[in-house]
């Protein structure tokens, strides 16, 4: 050939031995060869136009079969065979049931969507008399073609576990639970694409369409520039956690997601790169699981150091408050031990926050005695960080051990009444706690500052930002705090 002939590719379709037959994806009859004419005893103008199933009627199982193997060349984009279909089709002039193997093979437009449906198939006749009797087990059936020629009775024993095999390793490419896509040409369109792999990218259409337009939001994105770099270099690439974005609802915004995966390149005849086949994981979970864990971690190892100050600062200024040993032991222990309890609350629950009420109950109810009559809590519902559970539970512990000692817990007919409300301002939340003490002995303002005065005048003021007013008024002891609630959640 010198270059500058064409191939006429009607004759050589018209020529081919084996029976082939063209029709749409409505499975409209467009065209056939000389052999397939030949083996169906039918004329072209009779069966162009039609839809086969008007043109090869039957209304039974075998007819279910054919048109099961036709919609599965449709929804897959994958040739499908069908190793023996029973079908009425007149041949030779002779009717009646005829076996026949058929091959159906799809045929793409440019934009990759399925536009024909080429149908090779062949006649066979099971006809044992045609056999000679000492070699019938290895002859099972005959072609109908002028001269009876026999096939060899293996043969369907060779397709039919070859279309098996085929069978179930698609179904194990679309069930597998790691994604996994086919992409060929240099535009790298979608040949193949499991359920993973659509679950990613949010069950768009992908069949036949290049990467970039089936996934816009990948350009820009660095797992884009690594496929065209695999494919021009033919050189695999592994990405590790790597983050990708991808929109998976239609017109949704973008999701974060993180991925291990392979590009591989699928190498032609030639040698040059065909394509690219990716296989990977969405870590998504496991990226962010260990995310959480380094602030876990890091807040663990800021609350280990405010604690080990805490307690030396509780230890420091209890000695210098204390006027005996025993007043030290029995001060520090209480003090301990309501640091415990609030970091015992904390480590009950995962964002570390605490209920306000739930902190009141747990220190003011050790000295109620199970008599809650003399105990009045009424607010809202409030969530502390832990920035703030810790010092305001220290302070409840100072008013509570103070009430019990001095004030109106230490006679039968005492009450402690702590109201508290939230107050929205315009840029931060404020808790506005009011502690108010009644029926005990007269108050007498201190003489010198304890460690509870120092909890309330630097404590509160100092880390917390609070603004703290205190009242010694002869009736009954009486604070009123104001605690800004603008620490946000980690």
């Amino acid at each position: 050939m010198t270059g500058k002939e064409t191939i006429d590719f009607q004759a050589v379709f018209d020529l081919t031995p084996a029976p082939l037959m063209i029709m749409t994806a409505d499975l409209e009859i467009v065209d056939m060869n000389q052999a397939f004419l030949k083996a169906a005893g039918r004329d072209r103008p009779a069966l162009v136009g039609l839809n086969i199933f008007e043109a090869f009627p039957h209304l039974g199982e075998s007819g279910r079969m054919l048109r099961n193997s036709l919609t599965r060349v449709c929804a897959t984009g994958q040739a499908d065979f069908i190793p023996d279909l029973q079908y009425p089709v007149a041949t030779g002039g002779r009717g009646g049931e005829r076996h026949w193997s058929c091959a159906h093979l799809p045929i793409p437009d440019k934009a990759g969507k399925i536009a024909y449906i080429l149908q090779h198939s062949e006649l066979i006749q099971i006809d044992h008399a045609r056999v000679h009797p000492e070699r019938a087990d290895e002859y099972e059936t005959e072609i109908i073609e002028g001269d009876v020629l026999l096939r060899p009775s293996d043969t369907r024993a060779v397709t039919t576990p070859l279309l098996a095999e085929s069978t179930l390793l698609h179904n194990l490419f679309m069930q597998a639970p790691s994604f996994m896509c086919v992409l060929r040409g240099p535009e790298l369109r979608f040949e193949l694409a499991n359920t993973a792999f659509a679950a990613l990218t949010g069950f768009r259409d992908l069949a036949g369409r290049p990467f970039h337009e089936a996934i816009p939001e990948a350009e820009g994105q660095p797992f884009w520039d690594l496929l065209q770099r695999v494919f021009h270099s033919g050189i695999p690439f592994a990405g590790k956690q790597m983050r990708v974005e991808f929109a998976r609802l239609p017109d949704g915004a973008l999701e974060e997601c993180y991925i291990n995966f392979v590009y591989q390149p699928i190498f032609g005849a030639n040698g040059e790169v065909a394509g690219i086949f990716i296989d990977g994981n969405d870590v998504t979970g496991h990226v962010l699981a260990e995310k959480s864990q380094a602030l876990l971690v890091r807040e663990l190892h800021h609350r280990v150091r405010n604690t080990l100050a805490t307690v030396q600062g509780v230890m420091n200024s209890t000695a210098r408050t204390a006027e005996t040993i025993e007043d030290y032991q029995w001060a520090f222990s209480g003090r301990i031990s309501s640091l415990a309890r609030t970091h015992a609350l904390l480590t009950e629950e995962i964002q570390q926050f605490v209920s306000f009420p739930h902190l009141l109950r747990q220190e003011i109810g050790i000295y109620c005695e199970g008599d809650s009559s003399r105990i009045a809590l009424e607010g809202p519902d409030v969530e502390l960080p832990s920035q703030l559970a810790v010092p305001l539970g220290m302070t409840i512990h100072e008013l509570t051990t103070n009430a019990f000692r001095h004030g109106a817990l230490s006679t039968g007919e005492g009450h402690v009444k702590v109201t508290w409300s939230i107050h929205a301002g315009t840029d931060k939340r404020v808790l506005i706690c009011h502690w108010c003490e009644s029926g005990g002995p007269a108050v007498i303002p201190p003489v010198r500052h304890g460690f509870g005065s120092m909890i309330l005048t630097r404590v509160l003021a100092q880390q917390i930002g609070a603004k703290v007013d205190v009242d010694y008024a002869p009736g009954g002891f009486k604070l009123t705090a104001e605690i800004p609630l603008d620490i946000e959640r980690l």
